[in-house]
């Protein structure tokens, strides 16, 4: 996308002037327009200051291509995105307001728009198959100070949407039986359970210390709920699947004198990463899946070096998957597709 940072002179007079509904909201005598604008028509008249490309007048944060392509794809979909555009017109956009029709004009010239919030939207709405009608809202006559200073505010105060509520909130969306829903009533199902090891201890919608979120809870799950043997049995069945192999867990960490590590990312990750190997290993040593044949499987993880393991990147948790299937398989046992 070009985006210039230069006023340019034009010819109004072979200049299109567009009209679109809006009105005029007054406020602590200051005045704006919200109106609704079509997404390619407002992209072709707006311009984006940006500090790399100007630093003495630009302030906008780099535009993400793939974020904006995304957004395409959302609006592709038949979706909206009711959060309004923030624009400060320009002298080339000869703004005019028609207090009897509820309208507001423009002149579509290059630059007749700055973009103060909402960069990524509008390069979807240009991107999208789709036409979009954008919600926008117009200031006029800011200069420049006041432009920076409504970035700074506007962007100063948003806060993303925390990873782990996002995934927390899909259980709204998504499909009964599909793998988001299964995987977030089984998060909810070992935090409320009294027989699960992980009861209480568990945040489904912000990360805290001494707490497993979301995030790792999906990486370290996800996996197994492809299994097919897993994911035919009933939630039931995997509940208490999930109960017996964390409890025996529990019980080796109680005997290393590291029961903290329940809650840890690191090692709950590491943990379930050769879960379906473990299975296999239970089943054909001592004949089943219960608590009590989990416990005798996973007894060596009380034998963890932990002063060989720290971090959570990726690195560090296969190393740390690596001594458990280790110690509970042995070394013949382990094979690099268990790390995959």
């Amino acid at each position: 996308m070009k985006i210039h940072t230069i006023h340019k002179r034009v010819n109004r007079s072979r200049v299109r002037r567009l009209s679109f509904p809006a009105i005029k909201v007054s406020y602590n005598n200051k005045h704006f327009y919200l109106a609704l604008i079509r997404g390619k028509a407002l992209f072709a008249c707006a311009r984006v200051s940006r500090a790399d490309e100007d630093p003495n007048k630009g302030y906008q944060r780099l535009l993400k291509a793939s974020r904006a392509k995304v957004i395409a794809e959302y609006f592709n979909t038949g979706n909206v995105i009711p959060g309004s555009i923030i624009l400060s017109a320009q002298p080339e956009a000869s703004l005019n307001f028609n207090q009897a029709k509820s309208e507001i004009s423009f002149l579509a010239s290059e630059g007749a728009f700055l973009v103060i919030d909402g960069q990524h939207r509008l390069y979807g709405a240009h991107e999208a198959t789709v036409e979009v009608q954008l919600p926008v809202c117009i200031f006029e006559g800011l200069n420049t100070a006041q432009e920076v200073q409504y970035f700074l505010d506007i962007n100063g105060t948003q806060r993303g949407v925390p990873r782990t509520l996002q995934l927390e909130i899909v259980k709204f969306s998504a499909p009964e039986d599909s793998e988001d829903a299964v995987r977030v009533k089984l998060f909810n199902e070992l935090n409320s359970n009294p027989e699960s090891p992980l009861c209480n201890k568990m945040s489904p919608t912000k990360s805290v210390i001494g707490k497993l979120s979301h995030v790792p809870f999906k990486a370290a799950i996800d996996p197994i709920l492809r299994n097919p043997q897993f994911r035919r049995s009933t939630f039931e069945n995997k509940t208490k699947l999930l109960i017996n192999f964390l409890t025996a867990a529990e019980a080796a960490m109680a005997e290393a004198g590291r029961p903290e590590k329940m809650t840890n990312a690191a090692f709950f990750q590491s943990l379930f990463v050769g879960f379906d190997s473990i299975m296999n290993y239970t089943r054909l040593h001592y004949g089943n899946l219960k608590e009590e044949s989990f416990r005798a499987a996973l007894a060596p993880l009380s034998q963890i070096d932990w002063d060989r393991h720290s971090g959570t990147n990726k690195a560090a948790i296969q190393n740390l998957a690596k001594e458990i299937l280790s110690l509970i398989l042995g070394s013949e046992g382990l094979s690099d597709e268990m790390l995959q």
